[in-house]
């Protein structure tokens, strides 16, 4: 390296004793404001889940009882266990059947809304359901669509007997679960979307609708490519959330006990196997490699939707 090499970086190198008192003070004060915040991070999610990886290895029963190595066994015998299996298939339909029927949905009441008076009311009512306990609608819900329930009276009553079936049975309970996730969780990201939209400038629409431009045109060339950040932050939230979703299925079946294998999530099954249920396994080696399995899922879907959805931001 030359010596005028070596003297154009030690130029360009920032010299801190420039910053003038301002910069002084704010370095002074960084690491005290940082690190209650960095120890609460470490102590509370860094650390827990540090552990669990290192659980994920062991066979052990919780507190009293000695671990001991299991080495893989645990992650093996993830891939032979039916239930985790139909756990693991639920999870993946709630990700994908469910976030279509919500994403579809809202960009329908989206494109509604935006030509709707009294919007903000409606937008309202519409995220109503999601600032209530998921355990008091599961369990509301669950005594609606029981087979005595208001949904089955009322469909008799109507003479729609034929319509009135079991909606709680092992062949159906899942269905009606995903429904029900897709009512409650709809609304909140009509606000999101609702929020990319009303920051669109009306001369776009009103161009559009001067190039004769129909109502799903202008969704397609306007509101969609306009509000793509907003879509692709409320996709990947989505996916977070839905692998995480437990109370709701869990107060859905209301059955006091573990609930059907056909209605268990990664959550549920997970919750089941270590301390959860009226009879739990106390398997939290085994939980624990559940848990680690549900991270490399969230993680994996995270990735791969941010590198499908990434788009050079449009600026307006």
């Amino acid at each position: 390296m030359s010596v005028h090499t070596a003297l154009t970086r030690r130029r360009q190198r920032p010299n801190h004793r420039d910053d003038g008192a301002l910069g002084r003070q704010q370095r002074r004060i960084f690491l005290p404001f940082v690190a209650p915040a960095l120890l609460v991070y470490l102590a509370l999610f860094i650390a827990p889940a540090t552990v669990s990886v290192y659980v994920s290895f062991q066979r052990w029963r919780g507190a009293g009882d000695r671990m001991e190595p299991a080495g893989l066994d645990n992650y093996r015998r993830l891939l032979h266990d039916d239930v985790f299996q139909t756990a693991f298939a639920n999870t993946l339909k709630i990700v994908f059947l469910c976030g279509i029927g919500i994403f579809v949905l809202a960009f329908a009441i989206t494109v509604l809304l935006r030509h709707t008076r009294g919007r903000k009311t409606l937008r309202t009512l519409l995220f109503f359901p999601h600032i209530i306990s998921p355990i008091a609608i599961g369990v509301a819900l669950g005594l609606l669509l029981a087979p005595d329930g208001f949904v089955n009276a009322s469909l008799r009553a109507v003479g729609l007997d034929a319509l009135a079936t079991n909606w709680l049975s092992p062949d159906n309970i899942f269905r009606t679960i995903m429904i029900g996730i897709v009512w409650v969780t709809t609304g909140f990201y009509v606000i999101l979307l609702m929020a990319g939209v009303d920051r669109i400038p009306p001369y776009f629409y009103e161009d559009s609708e001067l190039a004769g431009a129909n109502e799903f045109q202008k969704f397609w060339y306007v509101t969609l490519p306009l509000t793509w950040d907003v879509v692709s932050v409320a996709a990947v939230l989505w996916v977070i959330n839905s692998i995480k979703i437990f109370e709701f299925i869990y107060a859905f079946t209301g059955t006091g006990d573990a609930p059907p294998v056909s209605s268990r999530t990664l959550t549920i099954q997970q919750f089941l196997v270590s301390t959860g249920g009226r009879n739990p396994s106390y398997e939290l080696g085994y939980a624990c490699a559940m848990g680690v399995v549900m991270v490399v899922l969230i993680v994996l879907l995270v990735a791969l939707l941010r590198r499908a959805m990434r788009r050079d931001a449009i600026q307006f």
